[in-house]
């Protein structure tokens, strides 16, 4: 779907770093001595994770046992599946079997589902195979992996997932990285093959897409569309792929992407950019998130002071939102964090120092503390323990 965008372009960009995942001992880095704080007190440390591939973190997730996993699916060499027990400090590739399966699998989405496994999401670069989404049982080592998804050779039925996701009863979402696809599973016990899910060629985007209140949202749009977050249907009967969908900009506003989105029960938060200004762009619903007038609109630059600015990701835990993204033209420290600890009634820049030159992918500890990561292998974790008693924090 989506071509000549340069939506899909910056989804996808070059590698600069090779790995092999074949009989190769991977060296842990060691962390670099905690920078000075932030303007409100936070101390970060980085590290590096070892995901090939230097453009980007395409998937980044965390588990309740603070088990985190990573995945670089859009780079040129972006194989494996990796994993860090230790909050980000170190990591290791996942051990699976059979003990190849994951070689050549470039990884985008990563999430839990409704059985407690591990799904993993995206493309399968060896020959003939087909595979779009796995299933890795975490249970013991090493982890079996199994087909949840295989493509068929017919429109709309095999693609590179972009995200995917499940409910608690099983049914599940499969979107395009690139283009306006979705494959939907409506119980745990159709068939792996793409045939047998429902499919919906689509007329819009999904860039990114998270399961909240047991059930579906997502965000995105293209290069000369407005601004666009897709929200469950409330329409009685309607399956959860029939998104309504609310346009953040009226007729005559700017065009651009939502490339995240964060959603608990108390709002919706996206972030992407105004391709009209080249200008990063964050929403923040209060009351209603089906009203496009009930979202508050912020400009990454003017928070930052760069002129060029790109949202790539958000994160929530109660009050706290967290945005990463970059400035452009990309080179060395570009990378951008932003922070709300109001419920985004403000942000404040929160960038590390020693960040690389994009920031995608951030999640929020239950005590506050939050990891991003980025291009280069970066990783960012950020601890202010005060946080824990204000905001609420318990509550998502």
């Amino acid at each position: 779907m989506q071509t000549n965008f340069r939506v899909q372009t910056a989804r996808a960009l070059p590698a600069f770093v090779l790995y092999s995942l074949a009989g190769l001992a991977l060296a842990q880095p060691q962390p670099q001595p905690a920078a000075p704080d932030d303007a409100l007190g936070g101390t970060w440390s980085t590290f590096s994770h070892i995901c090939p591939g230097g453009n980007r973190t395409d998937a980044l997730h965390r588990d309740p046992n603070g088990t985190l996993w990573v995945g670089c699916g859009t780079a040129a060499e972006g194989y494996g599946l990796f994993r860090s027990a230790d909050g980000g400090a170190s990591w290791q590739a996942a051990v699976v079997s059979p003990a190849n399966r994951l070689d050549q699998f470039r990884v985008s989405s990563i999430s839990r589902g409704h059985d407690g496994a591990l799904y993993v999401a995206g493309d399968n670069s060896a020959p003939s195979n087909l595979e779009m989404v796995v299933r890795v049982d975490t249970a013991s080592t090493p982890y079996a992996v199994t087909p949840t998804l295989v493509g068929i050779n017919q429109n709309g039925r095999v693609f590179h997932v972009g995200t995917y996701r499940e409910l608690a009863d099983g049914r599940a979402i499969a979107e395009a990285l690139n283009g306006t696809n979705v494959l939907y599973r409506p119980l745990p016990t159709t068939g792996t093959s793409a045939g047998s899910w429902v499919r919906d060629l689509g007329t819009v985007q999904i860039l990114d897409m998270v399961a909240a209140n047991d059930a579906f949202y997502g965000a995105g749009s293209r290069i000369v569309e407005p601004p666009r977050v897709f929200l469950p249907p409330r329409t009685p009967g309607n399956a959860p792929w029939q998104f309504e969908t609310v346009e953040l900009q009226p007729a005559n506003g700017w065009e651009g992407e939502l490339w995240g989105i964060a959603v608990n029960a108390r709002r919706v938060v996206a972030v992407g950019i105004d391709q009209d200004s080249n200008v990063g762009k964050i929403f923040v619903s209060s009351g209603d998130p089906y009203l496009a007038a009930n979202y508050a609109e912020f400009s990454i630059s003017a928070l930052t002071g760069d002129t060029i600015t790109w949202g790539r990701g958000a994160c929530m835990r109660g009050n706290r939102i967290v945005v990463v993204g970059e400035r452009q033209p990309l080179s060395s420290a570009t990378g951008r964090v932003l922070i709300s600890d109001n419920g985004g009634v403000s942000f404040s820049v929160i960038t590390p120092a020693g960040v690389s030159g994009t920031v995608s992918k951030c999640v929020i500890e239950p005590d506050g503390t939050v990891v991003v990561t980025g291009s280069g292998g970066f990783v960012g974790v950020r601890q202010d323990p005060d946080w824990i008693f204000v905001n609420e924090f318990e509550r998502d």
